[in-house]
């Protein structure tokens, strides 16, 4: 009989240890961005969605073209850029499925080369459980100087499988001898977080982690720059639908007069938390934000933390860029 209730007790700790594991994909923070590039050179950045705009249901065969505009310094070489498709809502009647697209620049007849491609779900059976996402393609170099062209993106599928764009994205990191000398690390993935159906904000929170130690001394600026499809949009009325924290656990355990203590005597050593960030409506929808977090910055194990409140996000790209004073 003891070794029946040993066995049951057993399977019990088993079972919830299984339920314990965050499953690969669901509303929580549970897909961490990777860095793909870090660096140190003189240079800078640029990202644009061109004319980007929603672009509803997308059957077989049809289009999405977007437009892009844009300046780089005459000595400037690349170093790193990609192209990036947000979709969403990818489903076959009411069955979720992947979608099949391909991605042509206009100007010179390239179809794009794929480069990968990141995925999400709500991650439980229910209505409306479709795949959200972020291809990645490679194009030719921009070049310096004045850029101008489009990209006409096509749903290749032959059934009926469906999705929604909401936008194309272009970065480019350049090196330059004539720009300041700079520290960028970039990220990418796709982590959709909701707090919604159980899921809490602390557990719909994605954590982007730069790697790596800085000299902080003689750095004039650092900027955080993320992107955020579906992010800083939404038809409720909630005071604050998502959190950003900068080298900041959190919730902290320790009284508030404290914290107001330290941080007076040392600015900025308990990072920062902002609340509604993300710019993006009903027709743009790709949310973006970009932040000065020079006064927050580590000489190591610095990080990013996004928290939804209702917001329903995908948060799929993030810079962190710090120059140095000549």
């Amino acid at each position: 009989m003891s070794s029946r209730r040993t066995v049951a007790a057993g399977l019990i700790i088993v079972l919830g240890l299984l339920l314990a594991v965050p499953a690969a994909a669901t509303y929580a923070g549970d897909k961490p961005l990777s860095t793909v590039f870090h660096d140190e050179f003189r240079g800078g950045y640029v990202y644009t969605v061109g004319n980007s705009t929603y672009s509803g249901a997308l059957n077989p065969g049809d289009r999405y073209a977007v437009s892009f505009d844009l300046d780089l310094p005459e000595d400037a070489t690349i170093r790193y850029q990609r192209m990036y498709v947000y979709w969403a809502w990818s489903k076959l009647d009411q069955n979720a499925i992947y979608p099949v697209l391909s991605l042509t620049r206009t100007d010179t007849g390239e179809q794009l080369a794929e480069a990968g491609r990141y995925t999400d779900s709500k991650g439980f059976v229910s209505q409306n459980d479709f795949f959200s996402g972020m291809d990645i393609f490679t194009t030719t170099d921009l070049n310096p100087g004045k850029n101008s062209f489009a990209v006409v993106l096509k749903n290749n599928a032959t059934d009926n499988r469906t999705f929604v764009v909401q936008g194309i994205g272009l970065l480019a990191v350049y090196e330059s001898p004539g720009s300041p000398e700079a520290i960028a690390w970039v990220s990418e993935g796709a982590d959709l977080i909701y707090n919604s159906y159980g899921v809490t904000p602390a557990m719909a929170s994605s954590r982007i982690d730069f790697p790596g130690t800085i000299d902080r001394s003689g750095l004039k600026s650092a900027e955080l720059f993320l992107v955020a499809p579906s992010g800083g949009y939404t038809r409720e009325k909630i005071p604050v639908i998502n959190r950003l924290f900068f080298n900041r656990e959190g919730t902290s355990s320790m009284p508030s007069f404290f914290e107001t203590i330290l941080s007076a005597l040392f600015p900025g050593s308990s990072g920062k938390e902002w609340t509604n960030v993300f710019d993006s409506d009903e027709t743009v929808q790709v949310g973006i934000d970009r932040r000065d977090v020079l006064p927050y910055l580590r000489s190591e194990r610095n990080f990013a933390q996004v928290q939804d409140e209702k917001d329903y996000l995908v948060l799929t790209n993030a810079v962190l860029w710090a120059e140095r004073r000549e």
